[in-house]
């Protein structure tokens, strides 16, 4: 049987071709995305606002901080996110996170759907019809007890009732708690029944600073009163929402928000940071089911500090 040698110079030729072809293709692509970027809105920014958003509200495990897009264009737009583990301790490193929206419309995030880990775990066990129960109210009490008074914490405040925001506002001054990064709350808690649809669904755990890149020096909080600012906040966001923004990637619907935002009722706060001594004391007030613990550390910038005084 004879076998043809193959023409290479021929085959060179059509690789040549290919190549010019593709080249081509890509310069008429990023030419005319030029030329649309004159006339046509490709709204990163709204990616940035309407989706990094959902990304913090449903990802409380973590803190995602500033955000920064690639301008968009035909092919979508990446909004990309700063962020730490939500820990007690001390910062392990930041890492990226990032939102891809196509030019369909369709979004993933991977790394952003959900949290994780025990804080997860915590919100989780926050309930929508609490039953009293004072043994796990003492349960709590012990736990605390057990441990070093100065510890930093991270933890859940599941309230006994869901609490509206003028009940919110009296409670924190009762306890002299000032809104800042360090509390958020939550409008909505989390399910998963896979005979219903939606099968899952997450918490919305709100910060009033979740909708501004670099917010620390953006936002003026209002300490006892916070509670006021942030569901207008929350609800200027639902807001900027529509039925065809594809939250399915957060497990998050735009009907259920809407919902959510109308409501404006408070299960609980996640505290971020907190003493264990000042949650100790929340303990007391009847307006409190218990608290869950997520994580806690030694403040070692104020061990230190101590150190040197001593």
């Amino acid at each position: 049987m004879n076998v043809r040698e193959p023409d290479w110079a021929y085959v060179a030729k059509s690789l040549v071709k290919v190549v010019a072809v593709t080249a081509a293709l890509l310069l008429v692509l990023g030419v005319g995305e030029r030329v649309l970027w004159l006339f046509v809105d490709f709204d990163d920014e709204r990616t940035a606002q309407v989706y990094g958003t959902a990304a913090r509200v449903v990802n409380p495990d973590k803190r995602l901080a500033n955000g920064h897009t690639d301008g968009g264009g035909l092919r979508g737009t990446t909004y990309t996110l700063w962020g730490e583990p939500r820990k007690a301790g001390p910062s392990e490193g930041e890492e990226e996170y990032e939102i891809v929206e196509n030019s369909f419309g369709s979004v993933r995030a991977p790394s952003l759907d959900g949290p994780s880990g025990s804080l997860a775990y915590a919100i989780d066990s926050v309930r929508e019809a609490p039953d009293v129960d004072e043994g796990l109210k003492e349960a709590a009490r012990k736990a605390i007890d057990a441990l070093p008074q100065t510890l930093d914490a991270v933890a859940v405040v599941e309230f006994a009732g869901t609490m509206t925001t003028d009940r919110l506002v009296a409670f924190n001054r009762r306890h002299s708690i000032c809104g800042g990064e360090d509390v958020s709350y939550l409008y909505s808690l989390s399910s998963y029944d896979d005979s219903s649809d939606p099968p899952a669904v997450n918490a919305v755990v709100w910060n009033r600073g979740m909708t501004k890149d670099g917010f620390s020096a953006e936002v003026t909080y209002q300490c006892e009163t916070e509670p006021v600012a942030a569901l207008a906040e929350f609800r200027r966001w639902v807001g900027l929402l529509n039925e065809g923004d594809d939250l399915d990637e957060f497990d998050l619907y735009y009907e259920l928000l809407t919902e959510d935002a109308e409501d404006g009722g408070v299960y609980g706060l996640v505290v971020d940071r907190w003493k264990l001594a000042d949650l100790r004391k929340l303990l007391d007030d009847p307006e409190v089911r218990t608290v869950h613990l997520a994580d806690v550390a030694f403040d070692l910038g104020e061990a230190d500090q101590s150190r040197q005084i001593s």
